[in-house]
């Protein structure tokens, strides 16, 4: 009898231990409904089993068809993760974004839509993240599934403090384009044979500039007999294509520009004395710049549409006339007017910022830190781990490069001993088809999405020493040679504010504040140019708009904002 209730108490103690090991190994293995296991970081594909997400993109002008897209479907092949693109018209992402957003039905990630003033920035993580915890938190799955973006972020003291919402955590993957010509993208050029023609040097000041457009307007520089020469042209839209951030710079350090996708919060005059924020749109100094800028306009020496057209219709001015009629054109560079390797594109310069009459000579810089937004993994993704798996692959040089590029042995290949980059250090690639980011193709994303375009690896790409600079071929020698050469020398980093984050009182009091003195301050600028007000009579009217509008107060948040970031308080 004994032995049997022996035998009973050890059948159950063994019950009860199955029990228990079946439940544990339960609970290990319990997923959402949906989620799929990740395979171990560093291997590919991600996924032990197939997965589908849905991306949420905008459509550009340099992609043919995302579902298509050779590079895309690598990705997807390579990662094991069948990607349902969906996408939003370029001009739109701002207006279909803030739809979809409030629609409460996400994608499971949105992908190359990441913009401050466009698209995801900083207010947008603040609402969609912090607030209404749409975007999910992306700090534990960058330390445990993003070994590529976790080093760069470590090898960049204070990218993540700059990546993280006030809340601390980060809510968007970055885009990095540490672009050396970029950071002083504010350029000028001038047709050499106009110059030529007439027997002209490079103006180097504000009063040899004007001599020469008096000339290019008098002087019938293209030789038909007309008086059709337009002495300076710009844009209101496209990369860099104003013409009154370079003249400006010519009497005081600024940032502010007029045109239509201008930054509300960093394009408005601001900037840094060491560790104070101060404008210039009040100054004596900004006065004389309009001063200057309205004599050009008023004796017609400014196209009067580079305040109204695009880039697409500056660029048929220059290109579209049998003979050239434009003599100085503003551009990021000189692709935004011209076709790169054209005649006309040889033969416009670039010109060096010029000396006011104080002395003043700066070149506008664009801090080149990370881009936020380009990544965020909605609420509503149940497999956020292969989101962070699948990205990671973009970080690494080969990811980049074939993002960039396309495949290698085709659009791309890995340098040799002997090739050197732009820097003149030993090259990491070596380019085999030119850059273009104008015209429709689908071998890769050219410059959507996420990437670690760090300066290593633009300063990286291997250069001919006997290339033809004005070639397509010869784009980024000759971007970084006249950079180096013609705006380094005048460019001041430590004017400029870096990306500031609010907090969600902050954006709620001040977020129309900055949109409607934002506005009256770009508005202001026209009309002063333009002469719808005179520059005299109309001074102090324009200073008491900048007091209706709060401009203590905005530059106390944006101080407020600053200190908190920078830990000067």
């Amino acid at each position: 009898m004994m032995k049997e209730k022996k035998r009973i108490v050890l059948v159950l103690l063994l019950l009860v231990c199955i029990l228990f090991t079946v439940a544990a190994q339960g609970k290990s293995e319990v997923k959402k409904s949906g989620e799929v296991t990740v395979t171990p970081v560093g291997t590919y594909p991600v996924v032990s089993e197939p997965v589908s997400l849905t991306f949420l993109t905008m459509q550009p002008v340099y992609i043919e068809d995302f579902n298509t897209n050779k590079f895309a479907q690598y990705w997807s092949e390579k990662t094991g993760v069948t990607i349902k693109w969906e996408t939003i018209p370029r001009d739109a992402v701002k207006e279909k974004l803030n739809i979809i957003l409030a629609s409460g039905d996400y994608p499971d990630v949105f992908f190359g839509v990441g913009s401050q003033e466009q698209g995801i920035g900083a207010s947008q993580e603040m609402t969609y993240g912090v607030q209404e915890q749409m975007f999910l938190p992306l700090n534990d799955l960058i330390d445990k599934y993003m070994p590529n973006l976790s080093k760069l972020l470590d090898e960049r003291p204070g990218s993540r403090q700059f990546l993280t919402a006030p809340d601390g955590n980060i809510y968007s993957l970055p885009d990095f384009n540490e672009c050396y010509h970029c950071s002083m993208s504010q350029k000028m050029f001038i047709y050499e044979p106009w110059l030529d023609a007439l027997g002209l040097s490079m103006p180097t000041t504000t009063e040899e500039f004007y001599k020469v457009l008096v000339a290019f307007r008098d002087l019938d520089p293209n030789g038909n007999g007309k008086k059709d020469e337009i002495p300076l042209a710009g844009a209101i839209s496209g990369w860099n294509n104003n013409i009154e951030t370079y003249l400006i710079n010519s009497f005081v350090y600024t940032n502010i520009d007029a045109s239509l996708d201008a930054s509300v919060n960093s394009a408005v005059g601001f900037y840094r004395d060491g560790d104070t924020i101060k404008t210039m749109v009040d100054s004596p100094e900004y006065k004389e710049a309009l001063r200057y800028l309205a004599k050009l306009y008023g004796e017609g020496l400014v196209y009067p549409a580079s305040f109204s057209q695009n880039s697409d219709q500056l660029t048929q001015l220059i290109e579209g006339p049998e003979q050239p009629i434009v003599g100085v054109v503003a551009g990021g560079y000189g692709g935004m007017f011209s076709i790169v390797g054209g005649e006309r594109y040889r033969n416009y310069k670039p010109m060096a910022p010029l000396k006011g009459p104080n002395g003043a000579q700066f070149a506008r810089y664009f801090l080149q830190a990370p881009v936020i937004g380009n990544v965020a993994i909605s609420k509503d993704c149940k497999n956020p781990a292969v989101v962070a798996r699948m990205v990671d692959f973009l970080y690494s040089d080969e990811g980049t490069l074939m993002s960039n590029y396309g495949f290698e042995g085709e659009g791309w290949r890995w340098a040799e001993a002997n090739d050197f980059g732009l820097d003149g250090n030993p090259a990491i690639y070596r380019l085999l088809k030119p850059w273009n980011d104008m015209d429709p193709q689908n071998d890769c994303f050219v410059m959507l999405g996420v990437r670690s375009n760090t300066s290593r690896i633009r300063n990286g790409e291997a250069v001919d020493p006997n290339v033809d600079l004005y070639s397509p071929e010869g784009l980024e020698a000759l971007l970084f040679q006249k950079t180096q050469e013609l705006y380094e020398p005048y460019g001041h980093p430590e004017y400029e504010i870096p990306t500031l984050r609010f907090l969600e009182d902050e954006e709620q009091a001040f977020a129309s504040k900055r949109l409607a003195y934002a506005n009256y301050v770009r508005q202001s600028l026209v009309k002063f140019i333009t002469g719808t007000w005179n520059v005299d009579a109309n001074w102090n009217e324009y200073l008491q708009g900048l007091e209706r509008l709060d401009q203590k107060g905005i530059l106390a948040l944006n101080q407020k904002a600053y200190d908190r970031q920078s830990g000067a308080n």
